[in-house]
C-alpha cells in the first residue's frame, strides 16, 4: 500500500488521543499553582518559575534517559507502543499521587519532585505518541492529525484551570471577577485595590486565629504583622476619603504606597501548620488525576493500536545498520528544529507562566490569586481554538465546507471557554473582545494554508506583533489581550516544526522524535529567564521606559517568535536542498 492511499486509522487514533488530554490538563493546572505555591512558600517571581522548570526539565531528562536506552536496544519494536505508553502513564500516577505527601509536609522541594516525577513520565508518553499520531494514517495529513491531538491537548488546558481553581478557591464570585469599571475615577480604582488587599489580609487573619496546630506566640507575631498592613491600609483609605478629588500626582503616591504594603505582605512567613492547612486542597485533584492515570494506562494495554514500527521498517527496506549511523548534524532540519522546539515551549510556558505576575501588578489592575483562573483559561483555550481550526485539515471535505468549518469551529471552541468560565461562577464578560484576535488568526490561517513552514513564518510574525502590542498598547485593559493572544499564533507551532524536524529522517523517526522532546526543556528555562527580569521590580520598582519590569519582561517573548519565524522560513529551503518539497498537498516525504 502506497503511503498516500493510507486512511486515518480513527479507532486507533480517538485511543490514542486521550494522553493528549492529560498532557495539556496538568501542564496549565501549573500555571494556578505558581502563584499559590509563590504565596504560601514565600518565593520571589523567578523561584515560582521553578514549578514549571521541575515539570519541563523531566522531559528532557526521559529523553536523554530513551535515547541511552535507545542505542542498546529499540524499545518501541521491543516493548511495543502501547506498553510503553501504559508504563509513562504509570509513573506520571505515582508522581501525582506524592502531591498527597508534599502537601502533608507542605515542602516546596517534594511538591516539585513530584511534578518532576509526572514530567518524567509524559516524556515517556510524547516520545510514544507525537510519531504514532503522525503515522496513523497518510503521512500528508500527517501534521494535522497531531493538531487534532494537539486540540484534544489544549481542551485539557482550557478545562485545567477552571477545575484546580474551583478546587483550591471554590465557585467564583461574578461581583468580584468583574472587569474595572470605566466610569471610575482613577482616586477611586486605587481605593478599591486598597479595599480588595485588606479584604484578602483580614482574611488571613480570621483564618489565623483558628489556627490550633502551631504555637500560639508564632500565630500571634504572624497576626500581629499582618494587623499592622491592614492598619497602614486603613490609613491610605481614610486620606483618601478626606480628599477624594486628589491630583494625578498625589494617585502616584497612593500607588506606590499600595505597592510597598503588597510587598510587604508577599514576605510574610506564616506558620507550617497554616501553611499545610492551605495546600490540604491541593491533594484532591491530583489523586483524582492519579486515579485516572492508572485508568487510561489499563485502557491503553486493551485497546486496538497497532504498532507500525515493524510494518514501516518493512516498507521502507531499511536495514539496521543505517540506523547505527544516525548522527543529528547530518539533518539541519532536525538541530535547527530541536531549537526551535525549545524555543517554541518557552514562550508558549512563559508568557502565561508569568502573566499572574503581570495581571497582579497595579497597571494591570492587581488581579489576585483566586481570579487568575480565567486568564489562565483564555490563553490555553487560545491554543485549543488555533488547534481545532488546524485539525480540520484532517477530513476529506469540499473546500467551502473547510472554509465555513474555519470560520465555525474557532467560534465554537471560544464559546466553550466562555461557557466553562461562566459555570465557575466568573464573571467572564470582558473576554467578548477577544473575538478580534481570533478574526485574525482565522485570517493569517488562510494564508499560511497547509504550508507547515509558511504558517509557521506568518505565525511568528504574528506573535512577535502581538508582543509589541501588548507591551505599548495604553490601555491596559486591551493590553492583556495581546499577551493572551499569543496562544492563538502557539497554537500550531508544534506540530509545523515537528514535522518539518523529522521529514526525511525515515527509520531514524523514533531517535529524532527522542531529541525534539528533549528540548521540552525549553518550558523549564525561558520562563526561568522572564521571571529573572520580572524580579527586578523588587529592586528597582521605578520600573524602564515608563512601564514596570515585569510588564518589561514580555521582550523574551518577542525574541523567541523572531527564531520561530526564521525557522519557519529557513526549513524549507533546507528540505528542498534533499528533494523533500513541503507544500500544500505534501506534510513530509520520506
Amino acid at each position: 500500500m502506497q503511503p498516500n492511499q493510507q486512511q486515518t486509522k480513527w479507532t486507533q487514533f480517538l485511543s490514542l488521543i486521550v494522553v493528549f488530554f492529560f498532557w495539556g490538563f496538568v501542564a496549565a493546572s501549573n500555571d494556578i499553582l505558581i502563584p499559590v505555591f509563590k504565596k504560601w512558600f514565600v518565593l520571589t517571581q523567578v523561584q515560582s518559575q521553578l514549578v514549571a522548570w521541575a515539570f519541563y526539565v523531566a522531559y528532557f531528562v526521559g529523553s536523554v534517559i530513551f535515547f541511552i536506552i535507545s542505542l542498546k536496544t529499540d524499545i518501541l519494536q521491543k516493548f511495543g507502543y502501547k506498553k510503553t505508553l501504559a508504563v509513562g502513564l504509570v509513573l506520571s500516577a505515582a508522581g501525582a499521587f506524592l502531591f498527597v505527601p508534599a502537601a502533608s509536609a507542605a515542602s516546596f522541594w517534594f511538591f516539585l519532585t513530584a511534578l518532576f516525577i509526572v514530567g518524567l513520565g509524559f516524556s515517556v508518553q510524547q516520545i510514544v505518541a507525537n510519531p504514532l499520531a503522525i503515522k496513523m494514517g497518510s503521512p500528508q495529513t500527517g501534521a494535522h492529525r497531531l493538531t487534532m491531538a494537539g486540540g484534544i491537548n489544549s481542551l485539557g488546558t482550557t478545562i485545567g484551570p477552571i477545575l484546580v481553581g474551583i478546587a483550591l478557591f471554590g465557585m467564583g464570585n461574578k461581583e468580584d471577577s468583574v472587569p474595572v469599571d470605566k466610569s471610575l475615577t482613577k482616586i477611586e480604582i486605587i481605593k478599591n485595590e486598597f479595599q480588595t488587599h485588606k479584604n484578602e489580609l483580614t482574611k488571613n487573619i480570621l483564618e489565623l486565629k483558628k489556627d490550633g496546630q502551631d504555637d500560639p506566640a508564632e500565630v500571634n507575631q504572624t497576626v500581629a504583622i499582618v494587623e499592622k498592613n491592614i492598619q497602614d491600609l486603613n490609613t491610605q483609605i481614610a486620606s483618601i476619603d478626606q480628599n477624594p478629588t486628589e491630583a494625578d500626582s498625589q494617585i502616584d503616591v497612593y500607588s506606590t504606597k499600595l505597592g510597598e504594603i503588597k510587598q510587604r505582605s508577599t514576605q510574610i512567613s506564616y506558620p507550617i501548620g497554616f501553611v499545610k492547612e492551605n495546600l490540604k486542597l491541593v491533594k484532591i485533584p491530583f489523586i483524582v488525576l492519579g486515579l485516572a492515570f492508572i485508568l487510561v494506562a489499563i485502557f491503553m494495554l486493551f485497546s486496538k493500536i497497532e504498532d507500525p514500527a515493524k510494518e514501516e521498517e518493512e516498507e521502507e527496506g531499511l536495514i539496521k545498520e543505517e540506523s547505527t549511523k544516525f548522527r543529528i548534524l547530518d539533518y539541519p532540519q532536525l538541530y535547527l528544529g530541536m531549537l526551535a522546539i525549545f524555543i517554541y515551549v518557552g514562550v508558549e510556558v512563559s508568557i502565561i507562566s508569568n502573566m499572574p505576575a503581570l495581571l497582579h501588578t497595579k497597571e494591570f489592575g492587581g488581579i489576585l490569586e483566586h481570579n487568575i483562573a480565567p486568564f489562565v483559561s483564555l490563553y490555553w483555550g487560545s491554543l485549543m481554538i488555533g488547534r481545532w481550526n488546524g485539525s480540520i485539515n484532517v477530513f476529506n471535505i469540499s473546500k467551502i465546507s473547510n472554509m465555513i468549518l474555519k470560520f465555525i469551529v474557532p467560534f465554537v471552541a471560544f464559546l466553550i471557554i466562555i461557557v466553562a468560565n461562566e459555570l465557575s461562577g466568573r464573571d467572564v464578560s470582558s473576554f467578548y473582545i477577544y473575538a478580534i484576535w481570533i478574526l485574525a488568526f482565522i485570517i493569517m490561517s488562510f494564508i499560511g494554508g497547509k504550508n507547515p513552514g509558511k504558517t509557521l513564518m506568518i505565525f511568528g510574525v504574528a506573535g512577535i506583533a502581538m508582543m509589541i502590542l501588548g507591551l505599548v498598547y495604553p490601555d491596559k485593559e486591551i493590553a492583556k489581550y495581546f499577551f493572551i493572544s499569543g496562544g492563538l499564533f502557539c497554537s500550531i507551532m508544534w506540530p509545523s516544526i515537528f514535522d518539518l524536524a523529522i521529514a526525511g529522517l525515515g527509520k531514524n523517526t523514533g531517535k529524532a522524535s527522542s531529541f525534539l522532546v528533549m528540548m521540552i526543556l525549553g518550558g523549564g528555562i525561558i520562563p526561568l529567564i522572564q521571571g529573572y527580569i520580572c524580579d527586578f521590580d523588587l529592586t528597582k520598582p521605578g520600573g524602564i521606559m515608563g512601564i514596570s519590569w515585569t510588564h518589561f519582561s514580555y521582550v523574551i517573548p518577542i525574541l523567541c517568535f523572531i527564531y520561530i519565524a526564521f525557522y519557519g522560513f529557513i526549513a524549507p529551503k533546507i528540505l528542498k536542498k534533499q528533494g523533500i518539497i513541503m507544500g500544500e498537498d505534501s506534510s513530509s516525504a520520506h
